[in-house]
């Protein structure tokens, strides 16, 4: 079965790409959103993304960990 959605492993480079480019993310529970921003401590170099969804029964925005985030949606009409 091959998943609705491009997966990569996330690292920072592409989040900040995936944010600026506007794309839609899926979550590692199967939330779609966009990024809207991203924040990294340092040293301990963990990061933070916030992702707007337009889930009814969650927040808005929601603050998970860069690990969460999965990969793209492809664009309508490409498989």
């Amino acid at each position: 079965m091959t998943a609705p959605y491009i997966r990569r492993m996330a690292d920072l480079r592409l989040i900040h790409r995936y944010m600026t480019d506007r794309c839609q993310v899926v979550l590692d529970d199967g939330r779609v959103g966009k990024i809207v921003r991203v924040d990294t401590t340092f040293p301990a170099h963990t990061s933070v993304v916030s992702i707007w969804t337009a889930d009814a029964e969650d927040p808005l925005v929601t603050k998970v960990a860069i690990e969460r985030v999965v990969g793209t949606v492809p664009p309508v009409g490409r498989s």
